[in-house]
């Protein structure tokens, strides 16, 4: 027979040993809001109707959209965006057709630069000394702004085929203050100096969208063809195309990217011009170097708050997402709200 002694002793350790796992659960459980994360980085999401910043949990906690297409051809839609991104003062860039605009968080232009015409825009980038470069489709160069009155400081005459519209794509700096820009009618991306001499020249089979020059000196592309990478000789090395990630999802256009730290690639997987009804399901994902998907975003997470838009062709809800960037993580005393 247990004495009264020890059955109080027993239920003493009892009660320590259950302390001490809770205690133990506390200190190893995930950060507040991480159990239940969707998305493995707070985002900028950038799509033709505007800009979203989306949370660990798929939710969106600010946004601002142009005003919507209503029918309107994309090729003469003023206000599509193609591109933008978030400042470290709480602003917003971005850049349509017509203008590169920047806007506080209440969606207030601070200021603006607009083209004429037929002339577009589509892309910029923040420059190391806190001036602008944008594309000017009219002038067939890269002009670099003064941010806040965009007054014009240098301007770099890129000539390229191609129409207003179909002349370039997105606009890049390198870390050596060279510009990696895609000219769309050419199925290639080159790499122009502040002088204008081409220093390099990428041919890719189809459409072009975005060119970044990585930490090793390689330069990494995305477009209709897929993902293509090139040693600095200008060898392709290595490659991702629609066939490769066939048992996961269909990749459709691959539009922004961004390398990401512990290695991998995170792609915008755009859907302009979708044929077939569910295969943009997957509007975002993650792939490594042995081309292995490590993540991919559900296209329902958008359906709470991401105004797509029907396409009057097919009929069908496109997502039109362009590039993306990740944010810095919000601090546990700070309200997303």
């Amino acid at each position: 027979m247990i004495s009264i002694e020890t059955r109080t002793d027993w239920s003493r350790k009892m009660i320590l040993l259950l302390m001490a796992l809770f205690t133990l659960s506390t200190l190893y459980a995930e950060e507040p809001g991480q159990s239940d994360s969707i998305l493995p980085h707070r985002m900028l999401l950038v799509a033709s109707e505007g800009l979203y910043v989306m949370e660990r949990d798929g939710s969106c906690s600010w946004s601002f959209n142009v005003p919507p297409m209503n029918g309107i051809g994309a090729g003469v839609f003023d206000d599509l965006v193609y591109d933008g991104r978030a400042l470290s003062d709480g602003h917003f860039l971005f850049a349509t057709h017509r203008y590169l605009r920047e806007i506080d968080q209440q969606g207030k232009t601070v200021w603006e630069y607009r083209v004429k015409g037929a002339s577009k825009v589509k892309s910029f980038v923040l420059r190391p000394e806190g001036s602008l470069a944008v594309l000017n489709s009219g002038e067939q160069a890269i002009l670099e702004l003064e941010r806040g009155t965009g007054r014009l400081l240098k301007k770099i005459p890129l000539p390229a085929n191609g129409s207003d519209h179909t002349r370039y794509n997105l606009l890049r700096l390198t870390p050596a203050n060279t510009y990696l820009v895609a000219l769309r009618a050419e199925n290639r991306f080159v790499e122009i100096d502040r002088q204008g001499d081409i220093q390099n020249s990428y041919s890719v089979p189809s459409l072009p969208v975005e060119a970044q020059r990585l930490l090793d000196g390689s330069t990494l592309c995305s477009g209709q063809f897929g993902i293509m990478r090139f040693d600095p000789a200008g060898k392709m090395t290595w490659s991702l195309n629609a066939k490769d990630v066939k048992d996961d999802f269909p990749m459709l256009l691959p539009c922004g990217f961004v390398p990401l730290d512990k290695g991998g690639i995170l792609v915008v997987n755009s859907d302009w011009h979708v044929k077939v009804p569910g295969s943009n399901r997957v509007p975002l994902f993650i792939v490594d170097e042995a081309k292995h998907i490590e993540w991919t975003l559900d296209v329902k997470t958008f359906e709470p708050w991401k105004k797509s838009e029907i396409d009057p062709h097919s009929m069908l809800k496109e997502h039109r997402c362009m590039v993306v960037q990740i944010l810095p993580e919000l601090k546990q005393t700070e309200n997303k709200d």
